[in-house]
C-alpha cells in the first residue's frame, strides 16, 4: 500500500469512528421490496478528499456490505465534489486488500441506497442513482450506479470492459473490479 493511500485510509478510518455503532445496527437486507432509505443524516459526515485537498460532505455506508466475497464488511463511501450543487463520487476500499479505490468518472447526485427490486420496478429511472444487490447471483452483492448527468462520463478503462452506457453494475469479486451496462 503506498504512503499517500495508507494516510488516506487513516484519516478515512479515524473521520468513520464516531459512526461506525450507528451503522452496524442499520439493517443491511437487500432483498425487501422496499427502499432501503433510513435517516440518511446518520451517513451523512464531512470527509477528507486528497484529489481536491478539502473536506467535503460525503456519505459513509461502510461496514454495511462484504463485497469482496472475503466474509468481512468493506468501506464504502460516496465523496461529495464540494461544488454548489454536490456530487458524489463512489470509494471502495476492500477488507481483504485494504486499496483506496476511487472512481471520479461516476458521479451521481442522490447516493441513496435502493434495492434491486426497486431498480426493477422503477427502470433506469433517474430517481434511483445507487442500489445495492446480488445483480450477478454469484452470492456477492454488486452495486449499481446511474451516473447519467452532465458530471459523470465514462473512462476509457470501462469502454475496453464493454460499457456503453452509464447505467453501471459494479463487482468486486476477488477484489478485481468488474462493470458492465445494466439492462
Amino acid at each position: 500500500m503506498t504512503r499517500l493511500a495508507f494516510v488516506t485510509l487513516l484519516i478515512i478510518e479515524l473521520s468513520c469512528k464516531q459512526h461506525a455503532e450507528q451503522t452496524q445496527k442499520l439493517s443491511t437486507s437487500t432483498a425487501s421490496n422496499d427502499s432501503l432509505q433510513p435517516a440518511y443524516a446518520s451517513y451523512l459526515q464531512n470527509i477528507y478528499d486528497p484529489q481536491t485537498g478539502f473536506i467535503n460532505p460525503s456519505y459513509n455506508y461502510s461496514g454495511k456490505w462484504d463485497v469482496d466475497g472475503d466474509g468481512k464488511k468493506d468501506a464504502v463511501y460516496f465523496i461529495g465534489n464540494g461544488g454548489a450543487h454536490i456530487y458524489f463520487y463512489l470509494r471502495v476500499v476492500l477488507s481483504s486488500d485494504g486499496v483506496v479505490r476511487d472512481f471520479p468518472s461516476a458521479q451521481v447526485d442522490m447516493p441513496f441506497i435502493e434495492t434491486g427490486t426497486r431498480l426493477k420496478e422503477m427502470g433506469k429511472n433517474s430517481a434511483i442513482q445507487f442500489a445495492v444487490a446480488d445483480f450477478n447471483k454469484d452470492g456477492i452483492v454488486d452495486f449499481y450506479l446511474n451516473f447519467d448527468n452532465h458530471f459523470g462520463h465514462l473512462t476509457e478503462a470501462w469502454r475496453k470492459m464493454g460499457v456503453r452506457t452509464r447505467h453501471v453494475i459494479m463487482s468486486f469479486a476477488t477484489r478485481k473490479l468488474t462493470v458492465r451496462d445494466y439492462k
